[in-house]
C-alpha cells in the first residue's frame, strides 16, 4: 500500500527545529518542496522542463539549455541561497521519497530491481546511471594519487567513505602517495568486515560475508557468493577475484549490495527503524546517499542518527569507534553536535558533509607518526584481524613495506602554529586537491571535546526579522577581495511573518536566553516580484 504523503511529517528530535509543512509543486506533479519560494524558484529554473503535472509550463523556464548544477557537490561551495534552497529541497524530497523499502511508482527495468537487497538500496527504481557508471578509480594527477575519482552526482558518500578508510589504513599519507589495488582491496574488506561483525557475539571468530557480482551486463542481475571470514584479511583474500569488476563501472553498486547482504536485509531494516527511518538507503530524485548508508559503511550498522544524542536527549551509546570521522555542516545549522567518536577518530581522517556533497579531508601525519600508523595497519591486515599468522613474520613485513612507502612519498613540510588539512574532491567541475590551513586550533590530531551529557536546546521559535540564512556574498566583493570574507557584504534571508507562523512547533525563547538580532525588512514586494 502507498503512504499518504499529505499526512507525512519528519520525526521530531528534542532541541531541533521542526521542519515546516512541505509545499506541493505548483505544476501539480505531486513533488514536495521545503517552502513556497523554493518551489517557485525550482519551477522557474528547471523543474518545469521535467514536471509532468497538468499546470506545468515548460516555456517559462529560465534555463532552457539544461538542468544546471545541483546535488552531489558539483557547484561552488559558497553558492549561498540557491544552493541552500536546493539542499533543503533535496533533504525533504529524500524524506518524502523514502517511505517504505518498496518505494513507489516507476518500477525498475532490470531483473534484479525486485530483489530485497536492491529494494533496500534503491526502492523499486533501477540503479540510476551515475551509480551504474561509477567504479573505484584513483586520480592520475601526481599531487593526488590516493584520491578516488567521481563521475557524476550521487555516489559521493560511498566514495568518500572508502577513500577515508583507505587513507586511515595508510596512516594519513601525503596526497601524492600512490594508492594500489591492494590498498583499495584492504579498505573494502575492512568495510565489509564491519558489516559482518557489528553484532557478533563476544568470542565469535568467524562471520558470514556475502559478495556480489554481475551475472552478465553491468546493471543487470547479480550473482552472490558467501564465505566464512575470521577478519578483514580473509575478506580481502576472497575479494581478489572480484577486484576487476569493482574497479570498473558498477563497482560502487556491487559494494553496496555486498554491504547490505552481509549485514542482512532484515538487520538493515531494523537498524533504519531504530531512528524512525524507513529507507531506501539511496533516495530522492537525485539518488543521493542517505545517512543510513553512510553509517553502514562507517560502523556496520545502518543507523540514521549521527548526532551525539537520541530522541530522548540522552547521549548515544550504540556507536563503536570508526577508523575515520565525520564532520557536517548540519551541526552548525541544528546546534546538535555529532557523536563523539565521529569527531575524534583514531587518526585525523574525516568524511566532510557539506549539505549536498561528501568529500574527504585528512591531516597528513609527520613521518614518524605516519610510519607507526602504517606499520600497525599492515600488521593487523597480515594477522587477519588478530586471528592467525606468524606474528614475527607479519611484523617484519609490515616494517619493510612501510619503510618503502615512506621513502617513495615523503610527507610535506610541517607548519608552526597551524594545522594543514588535505581536502580531496573527486567530482568535476571542482575536482582537485585543496589545502586548508587552520590556525589557532591547537593540536590537529588531539581528540575533540566531548559533547555535554545531555542536549541543550539551541533553537527557539523564530522572530520576524531574524536572520534565517546567508544567501550569498556580493559578487563584486568576492572578485575584489577574494580572501577577505570578513570584509564582504552579504545578501541575507530574513524570517518573514509567514515563516515565523510556520515555526510554532518550536519552543519559545526563554527569558534568560540572549535575544536574536532583528533587522528591518523593506516594503512588501510588488506584484510579480520574487519574495
Amino acid at each position: 500500500p502507498r503512504t499518504d504523503l499529505r499526512a507525512l511529517r519528519l520525526p521530531e528530535v528534542a532541541g531541533v527545529r521542526q521542519l515546516r509543512e512541505p509545499v506541493p509543486c505548483p505544476g501539480g506533479c505531486g513533488l514536495k518542496f521545503c517552502s513556497r519560494a523554493c518551489a517557485e524558484a525550482e519551477m522557474q529554473e528547471h523543474h518545469c522542463l521535467l514536471c509532468p503535472g497538468p499546470a506545468a509550463q515548460p516555456g517559462s523556464c529560465s534555463r532552457r539549455g539544461g538542468l544546471g548544477k545541483r546535488g552531489g557537490g558539483g557547484g561552488d561551495s559558497t553558492a549561498g541561497g540557491e544552493a541552500e534552497q536546493r539542499r533543503d529541497q533535496g533533504q525533504l524530497e529524500s524524506a518524502l521519497a523514502s517511505v517504505g523499502f518498496s518505494g513507489g511508482g516507476g518500477g525498475g527495468s532490470t531483473a534484479h530491481a525486485g530483489t530485497p537487497a536492491h529494494a533496500a538500496l534503491f526502492g523499486s527504481e533501477a540503479a540510476p546511471p551515475p551509480w551504474i557508471e561509477q567504479g573505484f578509480e584513483f586520480s592520475a594527477a601526481p599531487e593526488s594519487r590516493c584520491g578516488l575519482l567521481q563521475g557524476k552526482n550521487g555516489p559521493c558518500g560511498v566514495l568518500a567513505a572508502v577513500n577515508a578508510e583507505l587513507l586511515a589504513q595508510k596512516g594519513c599519507p601525503p596526497p601524492s602517495a600512490a594508492a594500489t589495488e591492494a590498498d583499495l582491496r584492504a579498505a573494502l574488506a575492512a568495510i565489509l568486515w564491519r558489516c559482518a561483525s557489528a553484532d557478533a557475539p563476544a568470542g565469535a571468530k568467524e562471520q558470514e560475508v556475502v559478495l556480489a557480482r554481475w551475472e552478465g551486463a553491468v546493471g543487470g542481475p547479480i550473482v552472490t557468493e558467501s564465505f566464512a571470514a575470521d577478519g578483514a584479511a580473509s575478506v580481502a583474500a576472497n575479494l581478489a577475484p572480484l577486484m576487476p569488476a569493482l574497479r570498473q563501472k558498477g563497482g560502487v553498486v556491487l559494494l553496496c549490495y555486498a554491504c547490505v547482504l552481509t549485514r542482512g536485509v532484515e538487520a538493515v531494516r531494523a537498524d533504519v527503524a531504530l531512528d524512525n527511518g524507513s529507507g531506501p538507503l539511496i533516495a530522492g530524485p537525485h539518488a543521493l546517499c542517505g545517512t543510513e548508508l553512510m553509517t553502514l559503511l562507517m560502523a556496520g550498522r545502518a543507523r540514521g542518527n549521527v548526532g551525539a544524542y537520541g530522541q530522548d536527549g540522552a547521549k548515544v551509546t550504540w556507536r563503536e569507534p570508526s577508523p575515520f570521522g565525520l564532520l557536517s555542516r548540519d551541526e552548525l545549522e541544528t546546534g546538535v553536535p555529532l557523536a563523539d567518536p565521529l569527531k575524534s577518530p583514531p587518526l585525523p581522517v574525516y568524511v566532510l558533509h557539506g549539505g549536498d556533497h561528501f568529500t574527504v579531508a585528512w591531516v597528513p601525519l609527520p613521518a614518524k607518526e605516519r610510519f607507526e600508523a602504517r606499520v600497525r595497519a599492515l600488521f593487523a591486515s597480515a594477522r587477519g584481524g588478530g586471528s592467525g599468522g606468524d606474528a614475527n613474520s607479519a611484523a617484519a613485513e609490515a616494517v619493510e613495506a612501510a619503510t618503502a612507502e615512506l621513502q617513495a612519498a615523503p610527507p610535506p613540510p610541517g607548519t608552526q602554529g597551524a594545522v594543514d588539512l588535505a581536502l580531496w574532491n573527486g567530482l568535476p567541475p571542482a575536482r582537485g586537491l585543496r589545502w586548508l590551513r587552520l590556525r589557532g586550533v591547537g593540536d590537529g590530531v588531539a581528540p575533540a571535546a566531548p559533547a555535554p551529557p545531555s542536549l541543550t536546546p539551541s533553537h527557539w521559535r523564530l522572530s520576524v526579522g531574524e536572520v534565517e540564512s546567508v544567501v550569498q556574498a556580493a559578487k563584486e566583493d568576492k572578485a575584489s577581495l577574494p580572501a577577505a570574507w570578513r570584509e564582504h557584504r552579504y545578501e541575507l534571508s530574513l524570517v518573514t511573518k509567514a515563516v515565523a507562523e510556520e515555526d510554532v512547533a518550536s519552543a519559545p525563547r526563554p527569558p534568560d536566553a540572549p535575544p536574536p538580532t532583528l533587522l528591518p525588512q523593506g516594503p512588501p514586494p510588488a506584484a510579480g516580484e520574487v519574495q
